[in-house]
């Protein structure tokens, strides 16, 4: 990476100071900018710009990015199309590191015009000495750096980097993670990705030792080859989680006009997944639920489960959906059947995989308790999904409580299920997210998450053998 570069991406992430070009003085929607690092308590100084306003929300406000006395290492622009040339131009004379570029208009309209002028700020971004993220995107969050693209997103950091050509989708997916105690290192939107592009962001954020799992929204590419390259090498250091959308012909279509991406054939991407070892999934529900397991199992789990279960329904999808996403039932060892038969109650229970402890556990919760500690001793099993809770707020603590240290004691993953009806406080389940145990609404969605993430270790594995001299 260029000089250029590397100062441009440690500004995107850490700038010392940012100035707000075009900022609104009513509650518009570049207002969001302004709010968002008020709310995170952004350390350094903020200079609002505007042609007009002495002061904006009781901040000194400078008619032009020129007259700001003091330096400047990101800009964050939101002013009409036809002032943006002039405004970079000054970036470069106050020698930004990176440019926010919010103004839409560009490569997204369709036109070649619009297009036309995207190369127009590129060249210069480059003769200017900065970096460019956008047009048409929301920039940078950062908790650790108290920079937000939207007011109300989570103070707390976290393991997770999200990179976006979205937006909007930035905070929805923050707040999603945010109801799990998930939390992000970084969230970058990058729009019509005209020089920050999502290549290069890719392995940036891959290398950030902060970040375990990067997850990507992704409508299109300018060059796909590098991405491949860099979804290649990212793979190999953490896991991708790519939400690709745009597949269908109207998501084409919608994407061309979002963002001005080429979506490409599903089949190439599809090949670009299957070489890189990157995870494809296909809707947000999907990216949250992968992200949530790698996030809270261990690495290199393995693939026998056990399932402890009160209601008995659940415990029978449960064990389709172990064999349905090529997981196995774990065969309990005699000395493990032999000792629940001694804890569990002789009728309305089954001490075989998947393990029935009656309906009476939700009374009686050491039911439960005591089936997970035999299963948590029991070599031939990998992971255990737990499905149930108390018949009381005060019961289901206790059973919390147990899944959590058992999570801690035994360092095998456990899958909590939260069926509608049981564990619905959420401030019930945060011993559970402290602990690093993954909650889901079903066995389903927990197993589907949890058989890609075995398989994800168990290809990097034979892929780093492969490499070895």
């Amino acid at each position: 990476m260029t000089e250029t570069g590397a100062k441009g991406m440690d500004a995107l992430l850490r700038p010392r100071s940012i100035a707000l070009v075009g900022l609104p003085r009513g509650f518009k929607a570049g207002k969001v900018f302004l709010l968002g690092l008020l709310d995170q308590g952004f350390s350094g100084p903020v200079y609002p710009v505007h042609p007009s306003a002495a002061e904006i929300d009781g901040i000194r406000a400078w008619r032009r990015l020129s007259d700001v006395p003091d330096p400047l290492d990101m800009v964050i622009v939101m002013a009409p199309r036809e002032a943006v040339r002039d405004i970079l131009v000054e970036c470069g004379h106050k020698n930004v590191q990176v440019v926010i570029l919010y103004t839409s208009g560009y490569g997204e309209t369709g036109e070649e015009e619009g297009r036309r002028e995207e190369r127009r700020l590129l060249e210069l971004a480059r003769r200017g000495g900065f970096r460019l993220l956008g047009p048409n995107c929301m920039g940078v969050y950062s908790p650790l750096s108290g920079l937000a693209c939207f007011p109300g997103m989570p103070r707390e950091a976290g393991p997770v980097g999200f990179l976006s050509q979205s937006g909007s989708l930035c905070n929805l997916f923050a707040g999603l993670c945010a109801s799990q105690g998930l939390y992000f290192d970084r969230v970058v939107s990058y729009g019509n990705g005209c020089d920050l592009d999502l290549p290069e962001l890719l392995e940036w954020t891959a290398e950030a030792p902060g970040v375990g799992v990067v997850a990507v929204y992704c409508e299109g590419v300018r060059n796909g080859r590098a991405l491949a390259g860099a979804c290649r090498r990212a793979a190999q250091a953490k896991p991708i989680v790519f939400w690709k959308a745009g597949q269908t012909e109207a998501g084409r279509r919608a994407a061309a006009s979002h963002t001005g991406s080429l979506s490409g054939e599903g089949r190439i991407w599809e090949s670009l997944f299957r070489q890189s070892g990157t995870q494809a999934v296909q809707d947000i529900e999907e990216m949250f639920d992968l992200v949530l397991a790698f996030c809270r199992t261990p690495e290199g789990g393995g693939d026998r489960i056990a399932v402890v279960s009160g209601p008995g329904g659940p415990a029978v999808s449960a064990a389709d959906a172990v064999e349905r996403h090529g997981l196995r039932m774990a065969s309990l060892s005699d000395r493990s059947m032999r000792r629940l038969r001694e804890v569990l109650p002789p009728t309305g229970t089954s001490v075989r995989n998947p393990v029935d402890v009656g309906l009476s556990a939700s009374f009686d919760i050491r039911l439960y308790l005591d089936a997970l500690e035999v299963l948590s001793e029991d070599p031939g099993v990998d992971a255990v999904v737990a499905v149930g809770g108390g018949a009381t707020a005060e019961i289901s603590r206790v059973y919390v409580d147990g899944l959590a240290r058992f999570r801690e004691r035994s360092g095998k993953a456990i899958l909590a299920i939260a069926y509608p009806g049981f564990l619905t406080d959420k401030a019930l389940l945060e011993p559970l997210h402290r602990a690093g145990v993954p909650v889901y609404p079903t066995p389903e969605r927990a197993l589907r998450a949890y058989a890609r993430v075995v398989r994800y270790w168990r290809l990097r594995a034979q892929r780093a053998e492969a490499r070895v001299p």
